[in-house]
């Protein structure tokens, strides 16, 4: 599922065979001009394709079914296939906010999908979409950030694979120019699909949404549109993060735009030490790593402002080296990022103001894996470390644990840090970084750290500790030497045989980083013990 579906199936390649065997087809193609023929190797254009052979073709296939059960891909979110048959429907919205401060723009019965929805709304408001009596609404984002309008900026325009934004000024000052928002995100649900419009009442709610019905029979993608919220007026200081999504399920990431006010004027505002994807802590722990900012989002050496269907920078005003704010985005479809039970997706902070959203697509399953347990781990470093293999496997002479504080080795001051693990993982980056500049907060090289967790267990046995870390780790399990690991190749993931006693169990794993660079002086572990489950009677 991470590299995406083949943009042809065996079904839709037998129909086109097919197709391509009648005299009315070849006398068809032999007229096709030139332009056109680039659509066949384009799969983001395949829904043309079906059409033409749908309404030129459609007498020679026996039957309905192929056509019925024919898939199209999506061409702003090509992981999303859905029927080729449809009924084309439109919900119109022309109202304002009631007291109460919900206006319905539309309810629609599926199986369906919206395809587009235009909105003219008031400021201020805030977007609902609903889909097949989840718990909670699957996105309730303010409307502006949603649609890429960032920090309660005037509208600016936007054209990209998702939404497009005109911001519609009218010259005449006693008319309103409300800005005109268009979503081209597929929402496909399969029994029910509530848009609702939140504000003050007396605020626009104009809309008109349209949608597809499919036959009962149809089938349906299981996947959901979601989208996470996140705004930080003055996000934490340069070596930090913020946390964009926080995702559980199986899905893909779909896009995320990105908006910065500076206000910490020591570097430049993208000098960030980039993103972060901590994946899959339940099942298959692995990493995906950055570089900062402006390469994240496909530029190099800052933002230019230009648009492309998959990333730009819609709004940039550059005042100086250290003075630039902007707003970008980037939508994955031709590069999808998928997730099998969970997705921590965090990005450096620097001290500035922050605004966010994520667009995700996730199964309407619950992840049928088992959750892992979070274990406090004390941290301790940075240790100078060794270059050789044989002498980075011995232990540093350490206090007792638990430990109390900070302590001075050899002239260098060893931190302390105690933080809890999330699905799983621990981010070691942003607390060993280089200090000794203001800018990108690159991650400590030529050092090492100790990671300490004290487990208590109510039973005893034999179980699998998986690490996950790149470039050298040694563990120590109950005092015992258990494992020693060389991931010079990237982040990678071991399992280690422990033996569990009935009690207090202690876990001691030592850690470096290098510039390595599949990973970009990624500094990341992911620890968790693995019970056999009983056999079933």
């Amino acid at each position: 599922m991470g590299a995406g579906k083949a943009w042809m199936n065996e079904l839709e390649l037998a129909i086109i065979s097919r197709a391509m065997a009648t005299s009315r087809f070849n006398t068809w193609i032999a007229c096709l001009p030139n332009q056109v023929w680039p659509l066949w190797r384009d799969p983001f254009r395949t829904g043309l394709i079906y059409l033409l052979l749908g309404h030129l073709c459609g007498p020679f296939f026996t039957g309905h079914a192929a056509v019925s059960s024919a898939l199209i891909q999506d061409p702003a979110v090509p992981m999303i296939q859905l029927p080729a048959r449809f009924t084309s429907y439109r919900s119109n919205s022309d109202q304002r906010i009631p007291e109460g401060g919900r206006a319905e723009l539309a309810l629609l019965k599926g199986p369906g999908c919206v395809r587009h929805l235009w909105l003219l709304p008031g400021s201020q408001t805030r977007i609902e979409i609903h889909v097949d009596g989840a718990a909670t609404p699957q996105v309730l984002v303010p409307l502006q950030p949603f649609f890429g309008v960032m920090h309660g900026l005037d509208p600016y325009p936007i054209n990209c694979a998702a939404y497009t934004v005109f911001p519609n000024p009218v010259p005449d000052p006693r008319i309103e120019g409300t800005p005109g928002y268009n979503l081209y995100l597929p929402i496909p649900f399969s029994k029910e699909c509530r848009i609702s419009l939140l504000g003050s009442p007396g605020e626009r709610a104009v809309a008109m949404t349209d949608w597809h019905r499919y036959d009962a029979e149809a089938p349906l993608t299981p996947y959901r549109l979601h989208a996470t919220y996140r705004k930080a007026e003055l996000s934490n200081p340069r070596g930090s993060f913020l946390e964009l999504a926080d995702i559980q399920g199986e899905g893909f990431l779909a896009g995320v735009v990105l908006g910065y006010l500076q206000k910490n004027h020591s570097d430049m505002v993208f000098h960030t030490g980039g993103m972060t994807l901590l994946i899959d802590g339940a099942t298959n722990p692995h990493v995906i790593r950055g570089h900062n900012v402006e390469d994240d989002f496909g530029f190099t050496w800052g933002f230019n402002d230009m648009q492309t269907q998959w990333v730009g920078c819609p709004w940039h005003v550059n005042r100086g080296r250290t003075d630039q704010d902007g707003v970008f985005y980037r939508f994955f479809g031709p590069d999808p990022i998928a997730f099998a039970d969970s997705m921590v997706f965090k990005t450096g902070s620097r001290g500035d103001a922050m605004e966010s959203v994520v667009y995700d697509y996730r199964v309407t399953s619950e992840p049928d894996t088992e959750t892992i347990r979070e274990w406090a781990w004390q941290i301790a470093g940075p240790f100078p470390t060794s270059t050789s293999w044989e002498l980075f496997q011995d232990q540093d002479s350490l206090p007792e644990t638990p430990w109390s504080g900070p302590w001075q080795l050899a002239g260098h001051t060893i931190d302390v840090v105690n933080q809890e693990s999330h699905r799983g993982w621990l981010d070691l980056q942003h607390l060993f970084f280089e200090t000794h500049h203001g800018a990108t907060p690159l991650t400590l090289l030529g050092h090492h750290a100790y990671a300490h967790h004290v487990l208590e267990s109510d039973r005893s046995g034999v179980a699998t500790l998986r690490l996950g870390l790149d470039d050298w780790g040694v563990v120590w399990w109950n005092g015992e030497k258990v494992a020693s690991l060389q991931h010079e190749e990237g982040f990678e993931t071991a399992e280690v045989t422990v033996r569990v006693r009935q009690g207090q169990n202690t876990c001691l794993i030592k850690t470096n980083n290098t510039d390595q660079p599949l990973n970009k002086r990624l500094w990341a572990l992911h620890a968790a013990l693995i019970w056999e489950r009983e056999p079933q009677p």
